[in-house]
């Protein structure tokens, strides 16, 4: 049986469309040897001095250990650095290095890229009324 497009749930095709976003953004990450996700978490960071994982991840609304191997990957190739907190010693906080903070801008570059790909053909106003509508659902989704 097929769908027609005016009959696919919005759930499936923002599915769809987070799909096509993040295999288009992937090749783009390539270039900085980045995946979506630790250019995510470099970004995060980026807008902080520096912050636990634990902080991170509630930023990231993800679990601390689903970050783990990224940013374990992403110390050993330099983009961030651990170390413990000054007033709690078992806290680990992260922080950009130079190398992280340097990527930044691709970060930034890549997210000008697809947005002007995505709303391509769209005035002003239908893209922050899209993006209204976005914070919304969001609203929606974070009630309990």
């Amino acid at each position: 049986m097929q769908c027609e497009e005016k009959d696919i749930p919005a759930f499936g095709l923002m599915g769809m469309l987070m799909h096509k976003m993040m295999n288009r953004a992937k090749g783009m990450y390539q270039e900085f040897d980045l995946n979506k996700s630790q250019a995510g978490i470099l970004f995060t960071l980026h807008r902080s001095d520096s912050m636990s994982q634990k902080e991170l991840a509630a930023r990231l609304n993800v679990t601390p250990p689903s970050i783990t191997s990224s940013i374990q990957k992403m110390e050993r190739d330099g983009y961030l650095t651990r170390h413990p907190d000054p007033a709690d010693q078992r806290i680990m906080r992260l922080t950009l290095t130079e190398k992280g903070k340097s990527c930044i801008k691709g970060v930034y570059t890549v997210a000008e890229q697809m947005e002007e790909l995505m709303f391509r053909g769209m005035t002003r106003e239908e893209i922050m009324l899209f993006k209204r509508l976005l914070f919304q659902i969001r609203d929606n989704l974070n009630e309990k």
